[in-house]
């Protein structure tokens, strides 16, 4: 009896032992395991910090490289934009804006501010219009004068990721209207955006900011000049509307609408020397109000200019083209009972 007493307790403490030290590897793996996780986290986190701060290195620095640029306007028409809340018309074009519209006679025809924010077509028909939406109060009338090549499949899908990321320069506040889908040819451009930094030397003349005046509303340099026309300036008319910019702008009628705020079709100014299919116009003018019902105001086939009428390109006016075009702009406006003035 006393030697089974004996050896019974001593069983018992082998197995315990054996459980506890099957419990302390267990949780010895576990915490080897948590270490490795948190380890992996560590350096995931620390990588990311690092890209984030080779990107903000890249954007920020040096500072103001791009200032001079034609595309750097867009900073003021953006900030115009955002310190106007008086009753205004937002103007969303590509360079036919910049070219092609006399915002003080719009304005003092209309009784309304004008926000002009023609630029460039090359930035991508997205972005000019979210910009469009960072100030839009009850009353405001938004007017769309796309080239006619929004239409097309990738024209509110792509952006020219040069010309945004330079636009924007240092002011990466501007950043927030790219899209989500389009940050993937921002990040793609970076390095190449690093070395065009380094290649830039300033721009003045026409294509330059100083081409505008100071809140960039308004090309205050005289187009004198005559177009003439080339075979590489061609463009047909797409009259079908591709269903990426049928979606675009069915949501971005939504949002004008929800702001209180009314929006139209207007045309951009074209040279007929360089437009083959012009006749399509009309087609696409009744797609449009069908599949999308954003009121169209203007008769496209008035708005194409003879070539003494245009400046450099298909879609850019001369001086004299730009006073036309913006009258039968007022015209089109007054006609449709848009403004009563």
């Amino acid at each position: 009896m006393f030697l089974q007493t004996e050896v019974f307790p001593m069983i018992v403490d082998r197995n315990e032992y054996n459980g506890i030290s099957a419990v302390r590897g267990e949780k010895g793996k576990m915490k080897s395991m948590t270490k490795f996780i948190k380890y992996c986290l560590c350096s995931l986190l620390a990588a990311f910090l690092f890209f984030e701060a080779a990107i903000l290195g890249i954007l920020l620095f040096p500072s103001g490289t791009f200032a001079s640029s034609y595309q750097a306007t867009i900073q003021d028409k953006e900030k115009l934009l955002r310190e106007t809340n008086d009753p205004k018309i937002i103007f969303v074009a590509g360079s036919s804006g910049a070219f092609g519209l006399n915002a003080p006679e719009l304005e003092e025809a209309s009784g309304y501010k004008v926000v002009n924010l023609g630029l460039h077509a090359g930035f991508g028909f997205s972005f000019i219009s979210e910009i469009a939406k960072a100030n839009i109060n009850p009353g405001d009338i938004v007017l769309l004068g796309y080239e006619y090549n929004w239409t097309e499949e990738d024209a509110f899908t792509e952006i020219g990721a040069d010309l945004v990321m330079s636009g924007i320069d240092d002011k990466i506040s501007m950043y927030r209207y790219v899209l989500p889908s389009q940050w993937k040819s921002v990040i793609g451009y970076l390095f190449s955006y690093a070395a065009q930094k380094n290649e830039f030397e300033g721009m003045d003349g026409v294509y330059s900011r100083s081409g505008f005046s100071d809140n960039g509303n308004q090309m205050i340099v005289e187009r004198t000049e005559t177009y003439v026309p080339k075979p590489e300036n061609e463009h047909t008319v797409e009259p079908d509307i591709s269903e990426p910019s049928k979606q675009y702008l069915l949501k971005l009628r939504q949002y004008i609408e929800s702001k209180g705020a009314s929006v139209y079709f207007v045309q951009a100014p074209y040279a007929v020397s360089t437009t083959k299919n012009q006749q399509d116009l009309l087609l696409m003018v009744q797609n449009e109000e069908s599949e999308i019902g954003i009121p169209y105001l203007s008769d496209p086939i008035a708005y194409g200019f003879p070539d003494d009428l245009m400046w450099d390109t298909t879609f850019h006016c001369n001086s004299k083209g730009e006073e036309i075009r913006t009258k039968l702009l007022i015209r089109d406006l007054k006609k449709s009972r848009v403004i009563k003035k």
